[in-house]
């Protein structure tokens, strides 16, 4: 068998791309697997044996540079696809390919690409900072008017960095409470300071923490960007957040970093982006259950939208199972957040996603119970899909309920994720107007809210 017995159409579909971004060589045989292509000619093309075909297809990770060059060269796959040192003559439909594709998947595949690269340690180590977006736009507060210093201090200890890591805290405090529209410009002010710690003087474990910090700086700095709307923003954070992350001291770190990156991509419209991003923070996870879980579920979430039910399936109950055995008072402490209250919104919402309404409305109303008052953000979403969930099931007074507290809630939320989270809940309102329906002016009122809601709010720039 050649490489041109590999069907070509194959290559171009988006989720096959996004996979050779993060080297998920398993998602791509089982697409040659789908176009009739058994495990013996993978084999016969890769130089693999058949049964190391198929623990990649039962999801063992190939990290060998030198087995990649083969699948890449035996498939007829560019290598630069995969974050590899591309051919010295690429191929013109190579070319063509990245010529035609727009400019944001483009940087959605760098990023993907840079953070598989990070994942399985073949990220730049140059000593600064190797991922770039493009231009961090400058979006304009107080604190951005004010002179910071530019002289470092001269000396860096560990108090310094519990000192940094007690402000990160306070701001993802907020965050979660209110959101984050407002408060980018803080946030970006407070990197460029802290940047300013690395001229300092200081040992390597000191180092090593201070490359930590930043990384979960840049991560936050990063989603609240996001919470603006500011994707662009977003993702050049995530990516800084890498930088600093590989040479830290905290594992961890890079599997927020990616979590975060990937809720981003997938309240934005890219779940398969955001499914691969979470795969990648999946391996990193390793020695916290709660981490592994926040991102099985979320994976969960992902593949839902991607319409892979069995995999759905499988996620959600490893999710499940590692929050289980879960000691939150113990584990690691950005995700400390995630408790019973979000196990059970994230469960919910992942079954209105698979169209199964009454468990849906079960685990949303549970879940909506059982946030406290500091909640607000998180009881806005739940609410909205709840009351979505109502309206599915025919319970009209329950969904309109529902939909009205959200909507009062809103008004104290600070989120550019707030018009993804109440579109589900508006189309439901959109199927009543225009009808018969008894309940016809109940939608025609709880529509025009979610309408001013989601307009537009002009940011400062």
């Amino acid at each position: 068998m050649s490489t041109e017995e590999v069907p070509p159409e194959i290559w171009r579909r988006a989720e096959i791309r996004d996979a050779l971004a993060v080297r998920d060589i398993g998602a791509v045989y089982r697409a040659l697997r789908e176009h009739g292509i058994p495990q013996s000619r993978i084999a016969q093309l890769t130089g693999q044996a058949q049964s190391e075909v198929s623990d990649v297809l039962n999801g063992r990770a190939v990290r060998s540079y030198e087995l990649l060059s083969r699948i890449a060269d035996g498939l007829g796959i560019p290598r630069g696809w995969m974050g590899m040192a591309a051919d010295e003559h690429p191929r013109d439909d190579e070319t063509a390919d990245a010529a035609d594709e727009p400019d944001e998947q483009q940087k959605r595949r760098s990023f993907l690409s840079y953070a598989g690269d990070v994942v399985f340690g073949d990220g730049a180590r140059s000593g600064g900072p190797a991922w770039r977006c493009g231009a961090e736009p400058r979006h304009r507060n107080l604190l951005d008017e004010l002179a910071l210093p530019d002289r470092a201090p001269r000396r860096i200890g560990s108090s310094d960095i519990r000192a940094l890591d007690e402000l990160i805290v306070a701001l993802r405090r907020i965050d979660h409470r209110y959101g984050g529209v407002g408060q980018y410009g803080t946030i970006s002010a407070t990197t460029r300071r802290a940047e300013r710690m690395l001229r300092g003087l200081m040992c390597e474990q000191v180092r090593g923490e201070l490359l930590a910090a930043l990384c979960r700086l840049h991560a936050t700095a990063g989603w609240t960007a996001v919470e603006n709307g500011l994707l662009s923003t977003g993702q050049e954070h995530f990516g800084r957040a890498l930088d600093y992350g590989r040479d830290g001291s905290d594992p961890l770190a890079i599997a927020r970093t990616l979590y975060a990156a990937g809720r981003a991509e997938l309240h934005f419209g890219h779940p398969n982006s955001a499914l691969k991003l979470f795969q990648l923070g999946t391996i990193r996870a390793e020695g916290s259950a709660l981490v592994g879980a926040v991102l099985q579920l979320n994976s969960a979430w992902a593949a839902a939208h991607c319409e892979r039910r069995d995999s759905v399936r499988r996620l959600l109950e490893q999710g499940r199972a590692l929050h289980a055995t879960a000691d939150r008072g113990a584990d690691y402490e950005p995700f400390r957040w995630f408790g019973e209250a979000d196990l059970l919104g994230m469960t919910g919402t992942v079954q209105l996603v698979l169209g199964e309404h009454e468990a849906a409305a079960t685990h949303l109303a549970r879940a909506v119970a059982a946030r406290g008052p500091g909640e607000v953000r998180s009881a806005v979403f739940e609410l909205a899909s709840l009351g979505e969930a109502k309206l599915a099931l025919g319970d009209h007074g329950a969904g309109f309920r529902h939909g009205r507290r959200a909507l009062l809630l809103a008004a104290g939320v600070r989120s550019a994720r707030l018009r993804g989270r109440l579109a589900g809940l508006r189309g439901r309102c959109a199927d009543l107007l225009g009808t018969g329906h008894p309940w016809r002016d109940c939608a025609a009122e709880l529509a025009t809210g979610i309408d001013g809601v989601m307009a537009p709010r002009a940011l400062a720039r």
